[in-house]
């Protein structure tokens, strides 16, 4: 029997193959670089669907790979079955127990809104259309990481359907080896169906952007690396050194130019928050500054990453110190005067409550001050191998700043194959494997 047959005869609502009314949105991501085309999608409607996909793909012996939002994909999936999440989007606010459940299908966006109609925060990303499930599985770096830690500290629950047990519920009391696998150990765990997260109480915070000119961006990028480690714990602060396109969707302000963007994000008074800034608005004057008081519902405005799909060429590197040398080595190679297709190279400040875990957990790279992202240009004229190479040279240029352990959510295919294993330390990845080992004897599930 074949396996797309199996899935059918047990009962799923949707078995599709390559050419079926539906594949197509089914395996539908962010990333248009990387093919996803399996020999078999399986559009689960519900947790059960989600079961007997499991079930068949152990049986059939047919590795079995989860779709999430499509943001982190690091290799082709043309071979295998694939189950998409996409219909279990449900969101449930507890406003008095101030938590959410969330369905694995979601994106950050509407556990954002619903969570601020009662006043609430969600542990989001930078980018509230990043899906929910893959984000907390890799840790998560939030907007305000310094102050809320990692987004997946902030997990009650999981809702998993495993090879070796089926539906169960995971949290700290039940099945505690993967609750504590499942908050950071990324996959081959088991299908998520549904999450559930604590809220914060926060309706508002001060955020924002301030943008500078290129012929200010290495004075701005020098008093950046003195003054965001010494910011208070309240607040997360970011850089990046952006190309944008000449666009109509863009402020006039910046449609076309080389930009330093300066994101701010805080818990304090806006007045306190104002303070903070001074010394980098002292730098040069802006093109534009948004900073103010913010409703927490429009907490993705302050990165304002793109959120259209694209082909998505990156790296990442954790950095053990942010110095003028490693500034210098940074303009050298990817300042906003060299002739490269690169879109953005990301500076993330983090530090505070991300380096210190509520309870254990297998977040790799805790000790991360900070954190370089470096994204090619989605310039469709150019190979893929062309917009790596942009990326990779920026990596390299600053490799003797590197810390040896990435944040795996950030790890991207210009970074060298080793590089997601290499977001855990050796102990985590021998206890991750002991835990793979216990619930997916069988090797069912994609491990990367």
């Amino acid at each position: 029997m074949s396996t797309i047959d199996a899935f059918r005869r047990a009962g799923v609502s949707v078995a599709l193959a390559p050419g079926d009314a539906g594949y197509a949105d089914a395996v539908a991501g962010f990333d248009l670089g990387v093919e996803v085309a399996p020999a078999v999608v399986v559009d689960a409607r519900t947790p059960d669907d989600v079961a007997s996909a499991v079930s068949v793909a152990a049986e059939q012996g047919t590795r079995l790979t989860a779709l999430g939002s499509g943001h982190g994909r690091l290799e082709p999936l043309t071979e295998g079955a694939a189950i998409s999440l996409r219909a279990l989007d449900t969101v449930e606010v507890d406003a008095s127990a101030r938590t959410v459940r969330i369905g694995a299908g979601c994106s950050w966006a509407p556990v954002v809104a619903a969570a601020a109609a009662h006043g609430l925060a969600a542990p989001c990303g930078s980018t509230p259309s990043v899906g929910v499930v893959g984000y907390l599985l890799g840790g998560g770096i939030g907007p305000l990481a310094r102050s809320f830690g990692f987004s997946s500290d902030h997990v009650r629950s999981f809702e998993v359907v495993t090879a070796a047990d089926g539906p169960i519920t995971v949290s700290r009391d039940a099945h505690p080896d993967l609750f504590w696998a499942l908050r950071g150990g990324k996959v081959g765990f088991g299908v998520v169906t549904a999450v559930t997260v604590e809220l914060l109480p926060y309706a508002e915070i001060v955020g924002g952007g301030v943008y500078f000119g290129a012929n200010a961006a290495s004075d701005v990028l020098g008093a950046y690396a003195a003054w965001a480690p010494a910011l208070p714990d309240s607040t997360t602060t970011s850089i990046a050194l952006l190309r944008f396109p000449d666009s109509p969707a863009l402020p006039p302000a910046l449609s076309g130019k080389h930009v330093a963007h300066v994101r701010f994000a805080s818990l304090d008074t806006l007045d306190a928050a104002q303070a903070q800034l001074a010394p980098l608005r002292a730098v040069a004057t802006p093109l534009l500054d948004t900073v103010g008081v913010l409703p927490y519902a429009q907490v993705g405005s302050i990165h304002a990453d793109p959120t259209a799909p694209m082909p998505v060429a990156n790296g990442t590197a954790s950095l053990e110190t942010l110095e003028q040398a490693t500034v210098d080595a940074l303009l050298a190679a990817g300042g906003l005067d060299v002739d490269l297709p690169l879109s953005a190279v990301e500076i993330r400040t983090i530090g505070g409550a991300t380096l210190h875990a509520t309870e254990p957990d297998a977040v790799g790279g805790r000790s991360t001050q900070h954190l370089l992202n470096v994204y090619a240009a989605p310039v469709p004229t150019l190979t893929d191998e062309v917009r790596l190479s942009a990326a990779r040279s920026v990596l390299d240029a600053t490799a003797t700043w590197h810390a040896p352990t990435p944040l795996v959510n950030f790890v991207g295919r210009a970074n060298a194959p080793d590089a997601f294993a290499k977001s855990w330390s050796a102990d985590q990845r021998t206890r991750l494997d002991e835990v793979r080992a216990a619930h997916d004897p069988g090797g069912v599930f994609a491990r990367r």
